[in-house]
């Protein structure tokens, strides 16, 4: 039976991988996760799993609440709350039932993870809102081949520092659900060690809720082949194609925002190496070229993108998982055509005995936005992010309490997205597992 092929592609990561990824949430409370997990800046993920192992047999059912603190809703000035209509200082209650399921069989093997919840603010009511994230992947091998295939959709407020302003429009400046709804479906052939080819095709739609916004409405398609070289005792080492476009289809042809067409073009290479030992890696780099019609101000994106990850166990207490990335990706949230995110992050967990944790992260990420012929009023051209955070876990038979403290930092252009604040969560979980 041919074993499934691990993401080593770069960008665009197959959903039978985000989900492994997002399993982190199953070891805490809520864990900001609802604060900081939607803009990937939560704890960084471990490198769990193995590259030929299928998961162990798990189902989980369980329900959270968490209390959070924030001192900057707004995620900008005062200014900047001003025009969203909104209080600085707030405390959101969330709840949240979850379920993680993981069925491995003979021939393949099926997952499904998803999280339903309810955000409520005490002051900023406006943005109470549901969030929905479910993922789903499937595995099944015949003959020789490997055929991979996976759904997600995930509904809810965006953050508000992913969302640009909107001159005299307070709730088109703060209030906006967006959905996500996403398809991949991955082939490998051949044997168990040796060469392997490779394809998949994936499709993402992001639409918004707020009218002015809609322009932004997102599908990316992309198309993907390559050859790996698979050993056990090495792991996968891989070469990858890929293209990408993105289609802003509700724009016009002649929209100031620009063409609402799109391509990004990727060529690299990938190695994933998780076979249990005390240190795993997961890595890929390659060259990413965008192809736009020709704007005398547009700003190019073309260069290195990466992924790479290790995690690394010292002794029986601590784990430490450093990880950085580049990608291209959609700017749904803002006026802009294209985002090119650039993310630095660490995370040490040490376990003070079976019953108590304590975490730190620490992450950098910057952004560039391509905006076309030129930028809007308003419009977020670049920033950057620091994030800090320490957390502390107390685990007792099915439940577990968490308090995490955290600081944020931004610096962007224009000045008037500049903005510090902290957040302070408390969080309990109760789990049924078998």
């Amino acid at each position: 039976m041919a074993a499934p092929l691990a993401s080593h592609v770069g960008g665009n990561a197959p959903l039978t991988t985000m989900l492994a990824a997002r399993r982190i949430a199953k070891g805490s409370a809520v864990t900001l996760a609802f604060a900081l997990a939607a803009e990937g800046r939560a704890q960084v993920a471990p490198l769990d799993g193995h590259t030929f192992n299928p998961p162990a047999r798990t189902i989980t059912l369980s329900v959270a609440s968490e209390l959070l603190y924030d001192t900057n809703v707004a995620r900008g000035s005062e200014e900047v709350a001003t025009l969203r209509g909104l209080d600085r200082k707030d405390v959101r209650s969330s709840t949240v039932a979850a379920i993680d399921l993981s069925l491995p069989g003979g021939r393949g093997s099926f997952d499904l993870l998803g999280q339903v919840g309810y955000d409520a603010y005490a002051r900023n009511s406006r943005l109470d809102r549901e969030r929905i994230d479910l993922s789903a992947a499937g595995k099944l091998s015949v003959a020789f081949c490997g055929v991979n295939a996976g759904l997600g959709y995930r509904r809810g407020q965006s953050d508000l520092a992913d969302l640009s302003l909107v001159a005299n429009l307070p709730d088109g400046a703060a209030v906006n659900v967006q959905t996500v709804s996403r398809a991949d479906l991955s082939l490998t052939c051949g044997p168990q060690i040796g060469v392997r080819p490779f394809a998949s095709i994936g499709h993402v739609d992001t639409a918004n809720s707020a009218a002015v916004r809609q322009v932004q409405d997102v599908t990316q398609t992309h198309y993907a082949a390559g050859l790996a070289y698979v050993n056990p005792a090495v792991g996968i080492v891989s070469v990858v194609v890929r293209r990408t476009t993105f289609d802003y289809d509700r724009r016009s042809v002649d929209s100031s925002l620009g063409p609402p067409r799109f391509r990004v073009s990727y060529a690299g290479v990938g190695f994933d190496r998780r076979l249990g030992a005390a240190l795993q890696m997961t890595a890929s780099i390659g060259y990413a070229a965008v192809s736009e019609p020709a704007m005398p101000s547009a700003r190019r994106l073309n260069g290195l993108n990466w992924d790479l990850a290790t995690s690394l166990r010292l002794a029986d207490t601590a784990r430490l998982t450093l990880r950085t990335s580049r990608t291209i990706d959609a700017a749904p949230g803002t006026f802009a055509n294209q985002i090119r995110r650039s993310s630095y992050g660490g995370t040490i967990v040490y376990a003070l005995g079976p019953a108590l944790r304590f975490d730190a992260t620490a992450s950098l990420m910057t952004r560039n936005f391509e905006f076309g012929a030129a930028p809007r009023p308003l419009q977020l051209i670049d920033d950057t992010t620091q994030d800090y955070a320490l957390g502390m876990e107390y685990r007792r038979e099915r439940a577990r309490v968490r308090l995490t403290a955290a600081y944020r930092r931004r610096d962007a252009t224009p000045d008037l997205y500049d903005f510090s604040g902290f957040l302070l969560s408390l969080g309990v979980r109760y789990e049924l597992e078998r």
